[in-house]
Parts: C-alpha cells; structure tokens; sequence
C-alpha cells in the first residue's frame, strides 16, 4: 500500500513540476488528486470493524486506476504542449525567412548606392 501511495505522490510530484502555468483555469492533476484522496479514506473502515478487512487491496487498485488516470492527463497535457511548440516553431522559421528577406533587399540596395567604378581617363579615347 505504501508503495502505490508513494508511486502516486511522485507522479503527482513531477507533474506539478512540469506543468505550464496560466495552461488552465483549474488544474486537472490537483482535482484528481483531491478525489483521490476522498476515494482512499472513504475505503478504509471503522476501527475494531471486521467489514472490508481487504480494504488495503482495494487501495492498492485504486491506486493503479488512478495513475493510469494521471498519465492520460499528463498525456493530454504533452500533447498540448508539443503542438505549442510546434507553432512557435514554425513562427521561428517565418520569422528568419523574413529576416533573410530583409538582408537580401538591403544587400541590393546597398549595391544600386555605390557610384559606378570610374574609367581611366586615357582608356575612353
């Protein structure tokens, strides 16, 4: 039991790390997180009681079911993230078209400025 609560604390540790902020209004992990919680006192039963005595079982399940509920959010959130940066870089690239552009016209302009290169005067007769 200690370890699927130990596994869940750590998933649940490294998403809070990873995760963007201002990405959501409310954060999915922490609502799930808050179920979790709820779900895994609400099975443990009342002290000198003999119903439910596999209760650290169900625990253990619940707790498998909600890290494979972690990682579709964690899935879900990658996703969003990797298509964000997929669109940063495609700005990234216009932008250095762009600014190759802009060399390239100023290079011509800079040429169309420079004065002619002059003849020797004795070479025109």
């Amino acid at each position: 039991m200690k370890f699927s609560v130990c596994l869940f604390s750590l998933l649940l540790g490294c998403t809070f790390a990873f995760t963007v902020p201002g990405t959501a209004f409310s954060d999915p992990m922490e609502e799930l997180m808050d179920e979790y919680q709820q779900d895994f006192k609400a099975v443990v039963p009342e002290p000198y009681s003999s119903v439910n005595s596999d209760y650290k079982l169900e625990q253990i399940a619940m707790g498998g079911l909600y890290i494979t509920k972690s990682l579709s959010i964690l899935f879900d959130q990658n996703r969003v993230m990797a298509a964000r940066q997929e669109e940063m870089l495609r700005k990234y690239d216009q932008m250095i078209e762009q600014n190759r552009e802009i060399i390239r016209l100023l290079n011509r302009i800079a040429k169309q400025g420079q004065p002619a290169s002059s003849q020797p005067q004795g070479a025109s007769q």
